[in-house]
């Protein structure tokens, strides 16, 4: 089973995107948000219908690589560089997956004391993905 359970955006403004998605999609943001120091961006789950749609990410400088995505990203059409940045995806055995991307030739990254397991950008066309096991 491969199922993609949400999607993260990266915005360059979390309030202004955050009131975006309120008036146009009806979601709502599931709680405050919150800063993930690790990456140092801060960001919001929305919900539409109570059940998590996508999450928006905001870098907080210049140091986190959000903003350096965002930076790769930016153009006359899109001027901060901001659009989707990750897709979570369950599986039934994340190891298991990750194992099968790698013998594919891909690259995947393990973080100590965590079930989840990403796959680099460059192994799917330029979008992170996070596996997670299906629940």
């Amino acid at each position: 089973m491969f199922k993609v359970k949400y999607h993260t955006v990266a915005v360059h403004d979390l309030e202004e995107a955050v009131e975006n998605h309120k008036a146009r999609f009806g979601m709502e943001p599931m709680g405050e948000p919150a800063h993930n120091s690790i990456g140092n961006f801060r960001f919001v789950a929305m919900a539409y219908n109570g059940e998590t749609a996508m999450h928006l990410i905001s870098p907080v400088d210049e140091n986190s690589p959000i903003y350096r995505l965002m930076q790769d990203r930016v153009n006359p059409l899109n001027p901060h560089g901001e659009g989707i940045y990750q897709l979570v995806c369950e599986v039934e055995d994340p190891e298991a997956f990750a194992q099968q991307i790698e013998a594919g030739g891909g690259r995947v990254t393990r973080v100590p004391n965590s079930e989840a397991i990403w796959v680099h950008p460059l192994s799917s066309n330029y979008v992170l993905m996070e596996l997670t096991k299906s629940a």
